[in-house]
């Protein structure tokens, strides 16, 4: 727990110390900047009830404030631009009606007012409303609130999205043709969800539906400890882990679990206001349709209703991953300080701590090929370390197309192996290129401003701006928290773990009967180390190199995995069932950027907790 230090600002402005009961902080670490994909209302499910889960900062509360956003950033390029509108740019589009919002904390429902009402419109193409102070008895520490969020729209019409519901945790979506039809289910709140609205449950295709953002704060009984104002992109609000995977307090990624681990100092609360694809250049900055200052906006409107203190004591920067130039200098002073300079100047005074972002590798290699009937000789100019004979490795971009496939190898020398195909014309032609999917670290290869270590030049650009990060060049940052040794390959600096240097287990049963009739379920020894969504890559035993199948988890009940998708191909019992560390992102060649749920577990295991005080403030 966290131990007040005994200093506090005259301003508040950003000073931790003994805490300020009369002060609005940011406690909803659970809670989402909203983005993602607008949802249209269909016929019968126009009216909505989204409830969440939001689990209370370690520190008694008893005053909320809740925020209601009338706009959604972008996922992707151009993000966190704040353009995911009902309308159009410059047009608004339609409205959305709220009916009432309620608090239900220990099950004692308390009815959010707007303006003294139940309810308010929340127009397109603005900050949206905040609910009027809500206070409550005493919230003990680590309490689950429940926001219930009851709305509307016409059908055909459109509303903004923030959450995936994680059901687990007892959230949930309502819909029906009236509110009415809504009321009963605060009486039965676990009731199944929706079935039109609960779809694609655990993945990245799983509709995002409306509720309570970020910006929700509490005052009461705050002990001083940091609470930060996040800047993140896509690995910090975790793009490879979605709502089936999250904990019991709903943290998903790595950042959200380690800040939110309860070590070091603590469970540091923070508001997290980026998402998948932010970039440093584009953050707090714009206007009309490169807009991604409304979020900005919204944090000045709570310090002015908070006597001109800020809600949070500490910046937490984990952007970078994004800024990427073939020249430096555009990488680190235009691209990634440009925000920085934004912030000190918003924020005068404050504490900025950086988390360097993860490195990016190839796990593909360009071969040529040739062959004598039906043998196929692969040369490799970079080499096949990292690669040994009766692995399987996947062959792509070879005509003719029968050079193409996942094929059991033969390692000839340094750099030539060869595998049996079906035959083709020699030499193959075209772009070829051999993936062994992750399997060993030593085969991964730097990917472009990625070379490892920094050596001072553009193409070491992501480890220069780590070391310029950790060394607090030109004021970029004022302290860091380092991810490098929880994060990088035990046999390989500068790259991701393979597989082969995570955990794996067995078939404990096999799977399939004759390659022909389909299966969507496996059993394993232990389960235990997987999430849903994570990719499975299974192996013949009991070396576990010879590839049989690759699948992506569904849901895990026990020992048993469902997949996403069937499979007809047989497993025999004692089959190696490994995970992947990263998806295989679309990049030519294939690359690894975003952790899966067991790189996730491996960071946030391997950092150190006691870091977490360089989040205090001086």
């Amino acid at each position: 727990m966290f131990s007040p230090i005994g200093r506090y600002s005259v301003a508040g402005r950003g000073q931790g110390g003994g805490g300020d009961p009369d002060r609005f902080m940011f406690f909803g670490s659970r809670a989402r900047a909203p983005s993602g994909n607008i949802v249209t209302a269909l016929a019968g499910t126009n009216y909505y009830c989204c409830k969440i889960v939001v689990p209370s900062p370690q520190f008694v509360t008893r005053t909320f404030k809740f925020h209601l956003p009338g706009f959604a950033s972008t996922e992707g390029g151009n993000s966190p631009q704040e353009t995911t509108v009902t309308g159009t740019i410059g047009a608004p589009g339609n409205s959305v009606v709220v009916d009432a919002l309620y608090a239900i904390i220990s099950g004692v429902p308390h009815q959010c007012k707007f303006g003294g009402n139940d309810g308010v419109t929340v127009a397109d193409q603005t900050n949206g409303q905040w609910t009027d102070d809500l206070t409550t008895p005493d919230v003990p520490p680590e309490t689950d609130v429940e926001l219930w969020l009851f709305y509307h729209v016409a059908v055909g019409e459109k509303v903004w999205p923030i959450y995936r519901i994680q059901k687990h945790r007892g959230e949930r979506i309502w819909g029906a043709n009236d509110n009415a039809s809504l009321l009963g289910f605060l009486t039965d709140p676990l009731a199944d969800s929706t079935a039109a609205l609960d779809t694609a449950y655990g993945t990245q295709n799983q509709p995002q539906y409306y509720a309570p953002d970020c910006f929700m704060m509490a005052k009461g009984g705050w002990d001083g400890r940091p609470v930060g104002l996040a800047f993140v992109d896509s690995v910090g609000e975790s793009r490879q882990e979605y709502s089936a995977a999250a904990d019991l307090r709903g943290m998903l990624g790595y950042l959200r679990r380690y800040l939110d681990k309860d070590a070091g100092i603590g469970r540091i609360p923070f508001c997290m206001i980026g998402m998948p694809g932010a970039g440093s250049v584009r953050e707090f900055t714009g206007t009309g349709a490169a807009i991604a200052t409304r979020r900005r906006d919204i944090i000045r409107e709570a310090i002015a209703f908070n006597n001109g203190k800020w809600p949070f004591t500490v910046v937490i920067n984990q952007l970078g991953q994004n800024d990427t130039s073939t020249l430096y200098n555009t990488w680190f002073n235009t691209n990634y300080r440009s925000n920085v300079t934004r912030i000190r100047a918003e924020y005068p005074g404050v504490k900025i701590v950086a988390f360097p972002p993860l490195g990016r590798t190839d796990i593909q290699r360009t071969i040529t090929l040739t062959s004598v009937g039906t043998v196929a000789t692969a040369a490799i100019a970079s080499g096949t370390t990292g690669l040994q004979s009766g692995q399987t490795v996947s062959i792509s971009g070879a005509t003719p197309a029968a050079y193409n496939g996942s094929y059991v190898i033969t390692v000839v020398d340094a750099n030539t192996f060869t595998y049996n195909f079906a035959g083709g014309t020699s030499p193959a032609t075209g772009t070829i290129r051999a993936n062994d999917l992750g399997l060993n670290a030593l085969y991964q290869l730097y990917t472009a401003q990625n070379s490892y270590p920094a050596d001072g030049t553009d193409a070491s650009g992501k480890w220069r701006l780590r070391a310029d990060i950790l060394a607090k060049t030109s004021a970029c940052c004022d302290d860091a928290i380092d991810t490098y040794a929880a994060w990088v390959s035990g046999v390989k600096a500068g790259c991701w773990p393979g597989m082969l240097e995570f955990p794996s287990t067995t078939l404990t049963a096999q799977s399939g009967t004759d390659g022909i009739v389909t299966y969507n379920t496996i059993t394993v020894a232990d389960a235990s180390i997987f999430r849903p969504e994570q990719q499975l890559n299974i192996y013949t035993g009991p070396e576990g190199i010879a590839r049989l199948s690759t699948q992506t988890i569904a849901s895990i009940a026990g020992n048993v995995i469902t997949y996403q998708a069937s499979s007809a191909v047989v497993l025999p019992a004692g089959s190696v069932v490994r995970p992947s560390a990263a998806p295989q992102e679309s990049s030519t060649p294939v690359s690894y950027v975003h952790p899966f749920p067991i790189m996730i577990d491996r960071i946030v295991a391997n950092m150190d907790q006691g870091e977490k005080v360089k989040l205090v403030a001086a």
